[in-house]
Order: C-alpha cells, then structure tokens, then sequence
C-alpha cells in the first residue's frame, strides 16, 4: 500500500491516482473550491452531503473567531454515535489545531447543528486500527486518500501507526 507523494499540487493525473496534493495548506482557488460547501451547510443545504461530510465550527486558538470547515468522514462507530475524520493536511491543519485548543463550537450533520457535540482526538493505535479497516473496505480509495494527503508507509502494522501520527484523526460524538 506504499504511496508516492503527489509532486505537483495541481498536477493533474488520472487512471485512480489522486489530481491533488492536500500535504500542504490549500491556496487560491483551491481554497476557494474546498470552503463552497460550507455555504450549502449555512444555508441547511448540508444534507446533499449525507453522512459522507460533516461541516465543525470552530473559534480560533489565537484569535477567537469563528471559522466552519467541511471535512470528509472517513468512517462512523454507530454504537458510540461518532464520526471518524482525518487531519488530511497532518496535525498542523488550523481547524485541527483549534480543536486541541478547546475550540469546538458545534458540528453539522446532514442539515443538523449540533451544539452539544464533543470531539475525541484518536491515539495513533486506534487510528491505525481504523485505517487498517479503512483498507481492507475501501483498498482503491485508501491508495488515492494517502496519494492526495502526501503519506505513504510500507504496508506494516507498525509503519501505519508511525503514518497515523503524520494524519491524525479525531472522533466527533453527537449526543
């Protein structure tokens, strides 16, 4: 399952490999492109997603704002009622640095805000005994997910949870 990371972020490449590169922040258009569901979500429109999405809101570590970004699920525990999602820009991503600041505000599911909403961040183990899962269900979109988040590791137990440290996850329980 090892991945080359993407040179180029706006490469273009087809044939099942990922057209991005989201190892580093997003500029520009891409930017742009990747906000626009947020405003399908402000306007209870979140629902086109489904399950597959959900929107955080988030208020700044440092400067107290309010931000809202759409991130992608990567998987959902049912019996504890919560919503798996990847860092895929790694454990620097600014939403993802704000959560560790006591920053969640409310998650959106569907058309839903919830206000009550509490985010648990996975240990590396955890997170690799999800992606290990993850693989085995999805092994095409697992290749094109690591291509796109620039990871890759050697197909081990042990260098997946090394890679998990490099995209964490987190665990959004909605009561």
């Amino acid at each position: 399952m090892a991945c080359q990371k993407v040179p180029d972020p706006f490469w273009t490449r087809f044939g099942g490999v990922a057209f991005i590169d989201l190892s580093e922040k997003p500029t520009g258009a891409l930017k742009w492109f990747l906000k626009a569901p947020s405003y399908l979500y402000r306007a209870k429109l979140g629902f086109v997603f489904g399950k597959r999405f959900v929107m955080i809101e988030h208020s700044g570590r440092k400067s107290g704002n309010l931000y809202r970004t759409v991130i992608e699920v990567a998987g959902r525990k049912p019996e504890a009622s919560e919503y798996i999602c990847t860092s895929g820009t790694g454990p620097h991503a600014d939403w993802y640095r704000n959560l560790q600041s006591d920053g969640l505000e409310a998650v959106w599911v569907g058309s839903g805000r919830h206000a009550d909403a509490t985010v648990r961040f996975l240990e590396a183990d955890e997170a690799a005994t999800f992606m290990a899962e993850y693989e085995r269900e999805h092994p095409k979109t697992a290749v094109k997910l690591y291509d796109v988040m620039g990871v890759s590791y050697d197909g081990t137990d042990e260098d997946r949870v090394r890679m998990m440290t490099e995209i964490p996850m987190v665990a959004f329980h909605i009561p």
